[in-house]
């Protein structure tokens, strides 16, 4: 057997094969640049095949130990030498590397070692990622070992090893779509040493350049005409190589705009040809070279069909692979659907038929809802079976003439070609829902089949391709933002609002810019007491010519992540401004602020809330920080909760803003951080005259209180609703009847002038300067 090694401590990255090798040593850079590689801390987030294939040898008085050795290294190695020390093994792989180890136990500095053996009894070769590191005060090697016996590696081998030359060219268009050239984009072994020169030397310049002559013979034309036709073509043809005329069989296998080419040598076919007139007619004339000749004529024809047989099974090996490349360039590898790309030639196809028959054509696009957290909650495994169920149950449903396809994610796309009308589409697309909404387990856990659906007409809801494709996703849009789990039928009103919405984001946006969004303020008071305790900022938009705008004027717009977090930081900076400018004042210095789920999805949130609030003086107790039911539950929730709590830990306090609207679940308010809750106005609206509403609010205000949870009431606007959540024991309160909200300047007048009479029942209201 012949064992060698090559190694190398620098571009590793490129030397490897594999992601798991530059994954792990960019995990070992990044905690040498924190101080110390800790084992475990280097481990983390590796998946169960890393650590199978990682060995840790540990110094001990001066030897190194193989303290632990994962099950696929000993598969690789052969042999198991857990316990036992570096010096005591000796076999040929050992001696290779026993140098290595001891250079980086020494030095520290990584190194990249790839292994080969040949032999009779074993051949392969294998990478080892060798990493000084450290358990405690025990210095390590972690040894990381990967074969690269792999299937690619095989074919790769196949590919290399054949005896004829073997190339992949990549047709080169001009501006007309025209084929003009080819750029080689592979050749094997043979195809280079042909050309007296390496692979590397070769890939990725131009047929014309390398071989001049294609396009004055004729095989540049040949060529393209094999990737205009689509299939496969035998040409032989004589070429100038290197000084000489060579003879050859050119066979070529378009697939795309691809073309691979094998070319066989038929110079010692047509020699032998030669070889055997020129025999014979020396037979006509030599008759007592005649038996020997005709030994060497018998060996010459085995010769030529034992070759004939190579090349008709080398053919057929060729056609396999051409069929599975094929296959993965145009299927989705998980579902076994059409991908996107392949999809988007059969949508242009049925619809260059549609347009040629005159038929309607639906086009559905289908988006998994909630699919993130099935995969956060049920792990990636549960994803990619919900994913494989749809794809079943879509084909189950579908008729043979639909058309469909997985653009990627949890989006697909059916084409119904034999939608007569809407109602026929409409019938259709709920079948297909009714079959996809189906209870579906994985690991005896039930799954949430959540899907949404958009679906646009041709040619009424557009024309070409890009526009039916952008209705549908219109659709599908609206689909999710308006409960989820329905389809929803393209109308022009769709693209109106997504016109409107895009020119509202760019009008906000510059309100923003211009300093347009400014914060009301509406005051909170305490029933008890009779006094204002603090204020709730409220967006409004000053408009140039509209005047002042409310929420609703803009609220569908802040679904922009960008345009949401500039808003909130607007309102921040201004009701920051305002509390500074109170400061001395006898005015209650606490502002309640409401923020988005994109603001609390932002590392940091908290912290650089806080220190905005140091740089003017103020503290984190003056701000109260409101988020809606949905905010929480949204996309995420995880991490919206870890910022909550980051706020709560740094003094703000937190108030979850439309309780009761039917989001949130009990259980949910022993886990959020939450310092008090809103009663919705909705419940507010009828509290004095409905005895369920009343039993209701009652509720939510015992249940607060067992939680030690502070209640307040918004939208009171009669003296009716005010007496009737008192009566309930709701004592924090706001809205129309205490005071409309109100700009920054008219909040020192109307907290000198509340006068408090609210406290006891029958008082007249506070008077409002």
């Amino acid at each position: 057997m012949a064992r060698f090694v090559e190694e190398t401590e620098t571009e590793i990255e490129r030397a490897t094969q594999y992601c798991d090798v530059r994954d792990l040593l960019a995990s070992w850079h990044r905690l040498v640049s924190e101080g110390k590689v800790d084992l475990d801390r280097l481990m983390q987030g590796f998946s169960e095949a890393v650590h199978d294939r990682m060995m840790v040898l540990s110094l001990h008085d001066g030897e190194l130990i193989y303290d632990s050795v994962g099950s696929m290294a000993k598969s690789l190695l052969g042999h198991d030498p857990l316990g036992k020390s570096l010096s005591q093994l000796d076999n040929s792989g050992v001696r290779l590397v026993r140098d290595k180890y001891a250079r980086v136990m020494a030095t520290g500095v990584p190194l990249f070692v790839v292994q080969h053996q040949t032999g009779l009894d074993a051949m392969g070769t294998n990478e080892r990622l060798i990493l000084r590191v450290r358990s405690g005060d025990l210095e390590q090697l972690a040894i990381y070992i990967r074969g690269r016996d792999e299937p690619n590696e095989i074919l790769r081998s196949v590919f290399h090893a054949s005896s004829d030359s073997i190339s992949v060219l990549e047709a080169q268009r001009d501006a007309r779509g025209e084929i003009v050239d080819f750029e080689i984009r592979a050749v094997n072994a043979e195809s280079a040493r042909r050309m007296h020169s390496q692979p590397d030397a070769v890939i990725g310049r131009m047929l014309t350049e390398v071989f001049p002559f294609v396009r004055k013979n004729g095989l540049l034309h040949g060529f393209a005409r094999a990737i205009q036709d689509g299939k496969p073509t035998v040409i032989e043809t004589r070429y100038p190589s290197f000084g000489q005329m060579v003879e050859r069989q050119l066979r070529l296998f378009p697939h795309g705009n691809r073309l691979t080419i094998t070319n066989v040598d038929l110079s010692p076919l047509l020699a032998a040809s030669r070889a055997i007139e020129k025999q014979r007619n020396e037979l006509l004339t030599t008759n007592t070279l005649l038996e020997c000749q005709t030994i060497d004529l018998k060996a010459s024809n085995q010769a030529l069909e034992h070759t004939a047989r190579e090349l008709r099974e080398e053919i057929a090996r060729n056609r396999t692979l051409e069929a599975e490349l094929v296959h993965l360039a145009h299927f989705d590898g998980l579902t076994g659907l059409p991908n996107r790309s392949f999809f988007e030639k059969r949508y242009a196809e049925v619809l260059d038929e549609a347009r040629r028959t005159r038929r309607k054509v639906a086009l559905c696009i289908l988006d998994i809802d909630h699919f993130k957290d099935i995969n956060d909650h049920f792990g990636h495994s549960a994803g990619d079976a919900v994913l494989r169920e749809i794809s079943t149950r879509l084909t189950g449903t579908l008729r043979r003439s639909d058309v469909i396809g997985r653009l990627g994610g949890d989006e697909f796309a059916v084409l119904l070609t034999e939608a007569l009308d809407v109602d026929d589409a409409r019938a259709a697309v709920h079948r297909m829902l009714g079959n996809l909404s189906a209870p579906f387990s994985v690991s005896h856990q039930d799954v949430p089949m959540g899907i949404s659906v958009g679906v646009a007409i041709f040619p009424a809801d557009g024309q070409s391709e890009n526009d039916l494709m952008a209705a549908a996703d219109l659709a599908v849009y609206r689909a999710k933002r308006t409960g989820r789990g329905r389809p929803i039928f393209f109308t022009p009103s769709l693209r109106e609002e997504a016109d409107r919405q895009n020119r509202m984001a760019k009008t906000l946006a510059g309100a923003i810019e211009a300093g347009q969004i400014v914060p009301y303020y509406q005051p909170l008071m305490d029933l008890r007491t009779g006094q204002l305790i603090g204020f709730e900022a409220l967006a409004r938009w000053q408009h140039p010519t509209q005047g002042v705008l409310g929420p609703p004027a803009f609220l569908d717009t802040i679904e922009e992540p960008a345009l949401a977090r500039a808003l909130t930081s607007a309102m921040l900076d201004a009701v920051v401004a305002d509390l500074r400018s109170w400061k001395g004042r006898n005015i209650p210095a606490h502002v309640s602020v409401n923020v988005t789920a994109f603001d609390l999805r932002q590392d940091g949130f908290a912290e650089e809330l806080r220190v905005r609030l140091d740089a003017h003086g103020l503290s984190t107790r003056q701000l109260a920080i409101e988020v809606t039911e949905t905010t929480v539950l949204s996309r995420d929730a995880e991490r919206i909760a870890e910022t909550l709590a980051e706020m709560r830990q740094l003094g703000f306090s937190i108030s979850l803003d439309d309780f009761g609207t039917g989001y949130a679940s009990l259980s949910h308010l022993l886990k959020l951080p939450v310092d008090s809750i809103k009663i919705d106005r909705s419940f507010i609206t009828d509290v004095d005259r409905s005895p369920k509403t009343a039993a209701i609010v009652r509720s939510l205000v015992s249940l607060a209180g067992a939680l030690g949870l502070e209640v307040v009431a918004e939208g009171i606007e009669t003296r009716p609703q005010l007496d009737a959540i008192r009566s309930l024991g709701c004592h924090l309160v706001q809205g129309y009847l205490l005071s409309e909200p109100m700009p920054a300047d008219g909040v020192p007048d109307f907290a000198a002038s509340f006068a408090p009479k609210m406290s006891m029942p029958g008082r007249p209201i506070a008077s409002v300067g």
